[in-house]
């Protein structure tokens, strides 16, 4: 290949909260300017958040349109404008809108899609999952590589959709600790724990998949009463999650205390992270918490237990009931204040797994049977 810079187009439909964006930034900060030309599309920027955490050097393209239904065109165009060598997509139903106008992009043009859920428990909770998995698969024909977060999320995919020649590897999230430690010190970010109880933090949107009635539902059952769990985040289930604390009389011992736009001092200073989701592609706020020492209790959620299980300050729920996860807690506060020492989690280290990500995106400049034959052995 030439000495000319990859270049590579991020595509996201909005920088909102969330682990597909945090991991959209932290690659768009860390991949080498001396190989590749990046820039990030975003299908709307009004309710972008992370706006901030982008370096100055990226590109940003606001295509302004408020439903992805009426984008399509605009998305083909753009590429067209830009002509880059890869486009990298991160949101499951983004990867499908991409894969279904791929067609008519420039030929050259690879397209990198990054699934972000376990398939099979998103068709569970789909009301038109026929239609979808047919969709999917249509985009599947469409995509050159797709990028998963551990061997159960590729697994549980192809099983999913009875799809087994396409090309995938397996990269984990990469987690920047020198941006997580710098953002975890500033102390007026903190969320105010009460120094004489053990304080649980939860975090992420308020919505049926995060489990937070199920942590609610366990606050109740635990033994101990000097367990705390404050939850960080915005959804449509905040209203009934409140009503559920206040049913339970759970007001001294839970507190839902919105988004935090800097969680990370919310991990540091926490006895634990508390995880009750009840189906993840890889919950990079995981990571984020064992980085700021803080160690987790998670319910069995793909890709975890390769990782937890060799931390024993770590517990890992054995299901996803209430019950359950209030034995785990008791077992958990038990043991007293643990920390975690960080290098637990060094394999994740952004350094490290972005140039994993080079790797790909440069392979994938060459001719296809290379890309085939390459990443069929890598995986």
């Amino acid at each position: 290949m030439s000495d000319r810079r990859i270049k590579v187009l991020f595509f996201i439909p909005a920088l909102v909260p969330g682990g597909a964006e945090r991991v959209t930034t932290t690659l768009l900060r860390n991949l080498s300017r001396e190989k590749f030309d990046v820039s990030l599309a975003v299908v709307n920027q009004q309710d972008s958040v992370f706006s901030d955490e982008l370096p100055p050097d990226v590109p940003v393209i606001d295509l302004g349109i408020p439903r992805l239904r009426y984008a399509l065109l605009k998305i083909v165009r753009h590429i067209w404008r830009e002509r880059p060598d890869i486009v990298f997509s991160t949101i499951d139903y983004f990867n499908v809108t991409l894969g279904a106008t791929r067609q008519f992009w420039p030929r050259r043009t690879r397209f990198v899609a990054r699934p972000t859920i376990l398939f099979s428990a998103a068709l569970e909770r789909n009301d038109r999952a026929r239609f979808w998995r047919a969709l999917t698969k249509f985009a599947l024909v469409n995509t050159d590589l797709f990028v998963f977060q551990s061997s159960a999320m590729e697994q549980d995919y192809r099983k999913s959709l009875d799809w087994h020649e396409g090309a995938g590897v397996v990269i984990p999230n990469p987690l920047d600790f020198s941006f997580v430690r710098e953002r975890a010190s500033c102390q007026d970010d903190g969320p105010a724990y009460d120094p004489d109880a053990f304080n649980l933090v939860a975090a992420g949107r308020l919505e049926d998949q995060k489990g937070f009635d199920l942590a609610i539902g366990a606050m109740a059952l635990v033994r101990s009463r000097n367990v705390r769990l404050t939850i960080l985040g915005e959804g449509s289930l905040r209203a009934r999650l409140e009503r559920q604390i206040q049913e339970l009389r759970l007001q001294d011992r839970v507190r839902l205390i919105g988004y935090r736009h800097n969680p990370y001092p919310s991990y540091a200073q926490a006895d634990g992270f508390l995880l009750s989701s009840r189906f993840e592609g890889f919950p990079n706020v995981v990571l984020e918490s064992l980085s700021c020492g803080t160690p987790v209790i998670a319910t069995p959620v793909a890709g975890l237990s390769s990782i937890l299980q060799d931390i024993p300050q770590c517990e890992i729920v054995p299901g996803y009931t209430a019950p359950l996860l209030a034995d785990s807690i008791d077992r958990f506060a038990e043991r007293g204040r643990q920390r975690v020492d960080s290098r637990a989690v060094g394999r994740f280290d952004a350094r490290q797994v972005v140039l994993k990500y080079e790797e790909l995106f440069e392979s994938l400049v060459t001719p296809p049977a290379t890309v085939a034959r390459r990443w069929s052995l890598a995986r």
